[in-house]
């Protein structure tokens, strides 16, 4: 434990790593309050936001017929007018909601009408996934191909009783859930910390210091390895509660907490039954895994060099392999190249945010079960075979014979 917590200090108590993690969280801060800005209708116009959070008071909560009645009788004389042509472009309309017929028409339809639509219908649409999934079991079944008939089976197990009845709103969680400049920022302070993790004590020859002593060889490759694993997980976790914390500050989070994952626009065939809060924990717990494991691959080609420049550009290349390999098949059809891809567990709405399968031994399972036990298990192996190369050197085996 003494071990744990020197390599620890080495790892965190630097000040290169505090500036870097302090610049880096303002950094990623200005950044989410960029994204909100330049996407978000309601921080482009003031008028907007005003007239959005007026109106939003009236209907929150759960959809009642009292409330879609309400909303339409504002915003169908607004359609026909725009529609027919005959609604006036001035900016100064009394009776209006922003002061333009087609403002106020634009508005209830992005932020009211759509949404509340979607929420209200989603029920009807799983119900048609569960009854086309249970014909399509049983056909299989009939035929024989009992693993397209169990993942049938499945996904009408997990769209069965999917409704959404709360009107909130969501434009916030779906800018959240498809933010991923931090993972960059987290990528970057892992490479710098961990590229010298090993290297450090080659170019300084401690490595020849250390075999004098009883604890200086696989201990020691053990406690690097443990203070490496707290050093990423809690980097990861970090950025993911600053992410959080700055789209709830800049663009509300907390309303739509409670709704299932799916009423985000992005997630409506997500492959988890969860709340969109309990999603973004397991998301950004999924996303120190896979940074985890990258991060035990980066440990592992920091035994191929002495210096720490040769495992920092091996790092950075198997990331941008992964990156550039989730990119290309991220959103393709090709499941099992996810699964093998860390970068997949790391951008985990690829995993979470569509109902996919993979076939291992003929059972079906869902991809983000795959993928997460893939990348645990790959950086198992990687930490393994560096405590299996860390703990040896041409000294050792010289003292050995």
């Amino acid at each position: 434990m003494r071990l744990v917590g020197f390599e620890l200090k080495k790892l965190f108590l630097r000040l290169p790593v505090l500036v870097a993690l302090a610049a880096f969280t303002v950094f990623d801060l200005a950044k989410i309050y960029a994204t909100v800005d330049s996407i978000s209708y309601l921080h482009e116009d003031a008028a907007w936001d005003r007239v959005y959070w007026e109106q939003y008071e009236n209907y929150r909560g759960e959809i009642t017929l009292a409330k879609i009645n309400a909303l339409l009788d504002v915003y169908k004389p607004l359609e026909t007018a725009v529609n027919d042509l005959t609604a006036t472009t001035r900016g100064d309309v009394e009776g209006t909601l922003t002061g333009n017929v087609y403002s106020d028409k634009n508005l209830l339809e992005r932020y009211f009408v759509d949404p509340m639509e979607r929420f209200y219908t989603y029920r009807t649409d799983a119900a048609e996934v569960v009854r086309a999934a249970r014909e399509n079991a049983q056909f299989y079944e009939s035929l024989g191909n009992t693993c397209e008939a169990r993942k049938n089976a499945a996904i009408a197990r997990l769209y069965q009783g999917r409704r959404v009845t709360r009107f909130y709103y969501t434009e916030g969680y779906k800018l959240y859930l498809n933010y991923d400049f931090s993972t960059m920022l987290i990528l970057l302070l892992a490479l710098y910390a961990l590229s010298q993790t090993f290297t450090r004590d080659k170019e300084c020859r401690m490595t020849e210091l250390m075999l004098t002593s009883p604890g200086g060889g696989p201990a020691t490759i053990f406690a690097k390895i443990a203070a490496a694993s707290i050093y990423i997980f809690a980097v990861s976790l970090w950025f993911s509660a600053v992410d959080f914390a700055g789209f709830e500050a800049f663009s509300n989070l907390t309303d739509a907490g409670g709704l299932p994952v799916y009423a985000a626009e992005t997630f409506r065939e997500a492959s988890v039954n969860m709340t969109l809060f309990a999603y973004s924990a397991v998301s950004a717990l999924s996303r120190a895994l896979g940074f985890w494991t990258l991060g035990m691959v980066f440990l592992a080609l920091g035994e191929a060099g002495n210096h720490a420049l040769l495992p920092f550009a091996l790092g950075a290349g198997v990331f941008l392999i992964c990156t550039l390999a989730g990119v290309r098949w991220g959103y393709s059809s090709g499941a099992l190249a996810k699964v093998l891809n860390p970068y997949s567990v790391v951008v985990n709405r690829l995993l979470f945010g569509r109902t996919e399968f993979v076939s291992i031994f003929g059972v079906p399972v869902l991809t983000w079960q795959a993928g997460l036990v893939f990348t645990a298990l790959l950086g198992i192996a990687a930490a393994a075979l560096a405590v299996l190369f860390g703990g040896k050197s041409k000294l050792r085996k010289g003292a050995l014979r």
